[in-house]
């Protein structure tokens, strides 16, 4: 009677083993399937797998380029992508996903994708969207201005610096009807991303007597890099606000 009992759970072991493998092996496969036919298609590709390029392991910054490159080569539905892909989050799915794939046996791991981060995809979309030309900024923009309310202090941080970047490059874009939200921006607790924020703002000579009040505070923060931005765009509002009356609109 206990052998009988033994073989039975062992089977029942047996039978249990093989059906968490399947489910992993599911997982995977749904994964894969469901991640790479993501965001506008070019050259055989999704979007989604030219985004995991960027930070390729193996790259050695080629995959990086060539990324760079197709995304340039998409227009504005690659742009809309990125600009999307700024707010990735780490969902029960991915997270599921991730532990599948740390079970599965070295030989399989090499078949299937390698899961990649959410904030790891985000930044990648920011890296992007800075060396990529944008020519309907008006549909980007307030997509970004949107993001500056994200709950993801990550995805905010990302979006600042992108709007910075679009108020540097695309001068003949008028910022004019987003300055209340970019004004509530500078109330951000993150500093580079108030820094950011005054920086397009002066960019699109819409400053005013915000932005010195805004900055200042990342005077002292623990790193270095942050308080050398401060004390240049410190200086540099400084003298604007010397040279001429604060010109914005209502």
């Amino acid at each position: 009677m206990k052998a009988e009992n033994n073989k039975t759970k062992r089977r029942l072991t047996f039978h249990w083993g093989i059906a968490a493998a399947a489910t992993i092996v599911l997982a995977v496969l749904v994964g894969w399937a469901s991640s790479w036919s993501t965001g506008p298609s070019y050259g055989g590709r999704y979007g989604e797998a030219w985004l995991r390029d960027v930070f390729a392991p193996n790259g050695a910054g080629t995959s990086q380029t060539s990324a760079i490159a197709t995304f340039n080569q998409m227009g504005t539905n690659g742009i809309a992508f990125l600009v999307e892909s700024l707010d990735r989050r780490e969902t029960d799915w991915i997270r599921f996903y991730r532990v599948a794939y740390g079970k599965l046996p070295q030989s399989l791991r090499r078949r299937v994708r390698q899961p990649i981060p959410a904030d790891t995809l985000a930044n990648a979309a920011s890296l992007v969207l800075l060396n990529v030309r944008d020519d309907s900024p008006e549909k980007s923009v307030p997509r970004l201005v949107r993001l500056l309310g994200a709950p993801n202090p990550r995805t905010r941080l990302y979006a600042a610096g992108v709007i910075q970047h679009y108020a540097l490059n695309y001068s003949k874009f008028s910022f004019a009807p987003f300055r209340p939200e970019l004004v509530r921006a500078l109330a951000d607790t993150n500093d580079w991303i108030r820094i950011d924020i005054a920086l397009a703002l002066e960019h699109a000579k819409l400053g005013g007597p915000e932005l010195l009040p805004a900055v200042k505070p990342a005077l002292t923060n623990s790193d270095p890099v942050i308080r050398n931005a401060a004390q240049v765009i410190t200086r540099q509002l400084e003298a604007a606000n010397k040279a001429a009356p604060p010109n914005h609109g209502p």
